[in-house]
């Protein structure tokens, strides 16, 4: 059988479709993952920050931000109780907030997910209609 031109065209964005289909139903399962156990999908590097006390107050990998002639100030580690209440409320809030990137991208990877059957649909339909007209 002949392909005509649009046949060919939708049978391509059909391909294409397909494999944005796979790449952004990976993302949602990882962000599914992600609004059902944040923990898991937190990065390592707070995850490991927030594990002792030590870690927590330990040197950051950002600098010190000191403001124009302002000097900077020597930080006075406070005890140990108070450190660990301040850990434990820091990784409640990175939690949540791993939570909530996580919630965003299952959102947009649905939008992306239904964007794509859309598009898959009418040019299937295309190709389909193409392939009748050329038999």
């Amino acid at each position: 059988m002949k392909k005509t031109i649009l046949g060919i065209y939708a049978l391509a964005v059909c391909f294409v479709t397909v494999a944005c289909f796979v790449v952004a139903l990976g993302l949602f399962v990882y962000g599914v993952i992600g609004v059902i156990n944040p923990e898991f999908t937190l990065d390592s590097w707070s995850y490991t920050r927030h594990q002792t006390n030590d870690a927590f107050w330990g040197p950051s990998d950002l600098p010190p931000i000191i403001m124009p002639g302002e000097k900077e100030k020597e930080r006075v580690r406070p005890s140990e109780a108070e450190l660990t209440k301040q850990r434990l409320e820091s990784y409640v809030r990175v939690v949540a907030n791993e939570r909530r990137g996580s919630t965003q991208m299952v959102v947009k990877t649905t939008i992306v997910i239904l964007i794509d059957i859309l598009v898959f649909f009418l040019h299937w339909r295309i190709a389909r209609r193409e392939d009748k007209n050329a038999a």
